[in-house]
């Protein structure tokens, strides 16, 4: 036996009786070979160094010379070694389950990333794209050093995004903590839980149905601001409209104030809104912003900073006066459940007035955690559903024939008259609501939900066992775009929603609102406004564009929109429905 099989045996017989059969027994196995076979009369195992022993003192056996440059250079390349087995060792499960999966190139360190390096359109373009290679089979898709497993099909989507393994939200979503602070959007898995439980009660139908009348209202201004646009043959995009109307209509529901952004465009909340928005995609796309303490000091030297404070200042200052007031009512009139006087009992009650009811119940809510749910609301509630009433209303002007249909059936429920709409009107426009629906299927405004694996996962597509640490990437873009669920799935067909077509398909086909415990909690909320909004502009205007469906380019920052913009032109009503006319 050689002396390195002998050094070899020795060492490992060493661990076995330790019961160490370790990485870190094994990389140091690999390094004491390597020094073995260098100096192949050196006893590495039983080797003393003394002071009698200097660095340029020759082996009395081989005559060779051990430098102080060499033992700094075995022991530079004995640590790299390690480490790089103790990471191998710990990707093991990552690695294995990737082996079996087919995927985009991935490099070291920076994994997959080459795949998201351009502009929001062109990163885009490549999501749809990779969906297209690789289907609807789960594909792997390196995050840096993370494994990310993409799934689509929608038994899977359910087994995910209904898991109690599968709360936690992705890394990712903590470069919105600046912005929405740990509401129920980002919050971790130990305070999401708590807020969900108090908060979920506080939408239902009474509270949703108080709103109608700030809905009509602002629709009603939104009517009035469109009458500057009737008889241009000019374009104009839908966005600087309706993004303002639900945005109004979000701070009133919100927080009781008349932001007024529609008569304003010079509103400081508004604009903040907007720049925290593109700072937040910004650092998505520059990964040498990733770091808290990076991204601090670069929004100091800009000033960028700012943007925030300024965004907080006005829901800081609402939930201050708003308290006071709440407790001096409490005062006058002893409010409790049974004694409310009638000004109480008029006076809309909006969502931060339900935080402060659960407050005096014992939630115990801080200043920050009634602001951090507050503004997740108003992002939530505001571009979301601006971007998928800009989306419907474009859809509806490439294809009149629907938007005849959509006018038609409120003709039939609402007749020609102003009269305001209700929540009971709502439910009886179902066509409308369908073309809602094949709007967020079409273009899902959050195309990809990240959710880290807290433990194993096993999931239907492939008998694949997900290893705890694992990013689920869950893609609505691509589930709502598979033939088999949605035939020629890049068309516009409300159809695809009617009661028949829901019914033959799996619960998870259509994910717009995500799903699971962690789902929107605001969905009711978002249809219902939307459909107050499309109704009232379609009342009172016809819709036209000279786009197609095929012109329409995407682009992703924190949300999906139209990279172009939504360019229309109107025509005023003649509040006929368009079968009686000739």
């Amino acid at each position: 036996m050689n002396r390195f099989h002998w050094t070899t045996y020795r060492l490992l017989a060493l661990s076995l009786r330790l019961k160490e059969t370790s990485i870190w027994t094994f990389s140091t196995l690999v390094v004491v070979g390597t020094l073995t076979r260098r100096f192949p009369s050196y006893d590495v195992v039983n080797m003393e160094v003394s002071q009698e022993f200097p660095a340029t003192s020759k082996h009395a056996a081989g005559g060779l010379r051990m430098t102080s440059t060499e033992l700094t250079a075995y022991a530079v390349i004995s640590f790299i070694v390690v480490l790089w087995c103790h990471y191998k060792w710990n990707r093991r499960h990552f690695e294995r389950v990737a082996s079996k999966m087919t995927g985009p190139p991935s490099y070291p360190i920076i994994g997959s990333g080459l795949e998201f390096i351009g502009t929001p359109q062109q990163v885009m373009e490549r999501i749809i794209k990779l969906f297209e290679i690789y289907g609807s089979e789960p594909f792997k898709m390196w995050l840096g050093t993370s494994l990310g497993v993409t799934i689509s099909k929608p038994e899977d989507v359910q087994i995910i995004l209904n898991s109690s393994k599968a709360l936690e939200k992705d890394q990712f979503y903590k470069f919105f903590k600046n912005t929405v602070g740990e509401g129920l959007f980002s919050a971790p898995v130990h305070k999401w839980r708590r807020h969900r439980r108090l908060i979920t009660p506080v939408f239902n139908a009474n509270l949703l149905d108080q709103f109608f009348p700030v809905f009509n209202e602002k629709n009603r201004i939104l009517t009035r601001n469109l009458k500057k646009e009737l008889g241009k043959t000019k374009p104009f995009d839908l966005w600087d409209y309706i993004a303002d109307t639900t945005l109004d209509i979000i701070c009133q529901t919100a927080m009781g104030y008349n932001l007024d952004t529609q008569s304003n465009s010079e509103s400081e909340f508004a604009e903040a809104l907007t720049k925290a928005s593109e700072l937040d995609s910004m650092r998505i796309y520059k990964p040498w912003l990733y770091p808290d303490i990076i991204f601090s000091l670069y929004g100091k030297l800009t000033g960028l900073h700012k943007v925030y404070k300024t965004l907080h200042k006005l829901p800081n200052q609402v939930i201050k006066e708003m308290k006071e007031t709440y407790a001096q009512r409490k005062m006058e009139n002893k409010i409790n459940t049974i004694d409310v006087n009638d000004d109480d009992k008029k006076r809309l009650k909006v969502f931060l007035d339900t935080l402060l009811d659960l407050n005096e119940a014992g939630a115990n809510f801080s200043d920050e955690e009634l602001r951090d749910e507050v503004v997740t609301m108003m992002i939530g509630g505001s571009e979301t559903s601006a971007i998928t009433v800009c989306f419907c209303l474009l859809m509806l002007a490439i294809h009149p024939e629907i938007q005849d249909k959509v006018y038609d059936e409120i003709f039939e429920v609402l007749g020609d008259g102003d009269q305001t709409i209700t929540i009971e009107d709502t439910v009886k426009l179902v066509y409308l609501e369908q073309c809602i629906r094949e709007t967020l299927r079409l273009y899902p405004i959050g195309p990809l939900l990240l959710r880290q694996l807290q433990d194993d996962v096993k999931i239907f597509s492939g008998d694949h066992k997900l290893p705890k640490g694992t990013t689920c990437i869950i893609s609505p873009i691509c589930t709502h775009h598979i033939p088999e669920l949605y035939p020629d799935p890049w068309s516009y067909n409300p159809d695809n929603f009617d009661a028949e077509n829901v019914n033959k398909r799996h619960k998870y086909s259509f994910i717009a609102f995500s799903g699971g415990p962690r789902g929107c909690l605001g969905s009711k909320y978002a249809m219902l406004s939307m459909k107050v909004l499309v109704s009232t502009f379609l009342r009172n205007y016809s819709v036209h564009t000279d786009i197609k469906l095929s012109d329409i380019k995407l682009k992703l920052d924190l949300l999906m929109r139209s990279a172009n913009g939504y360019p229309v032109t109107i025509q005023p009503r003649d509040r006929r429905p368009t079968y009686k006319k000739i």
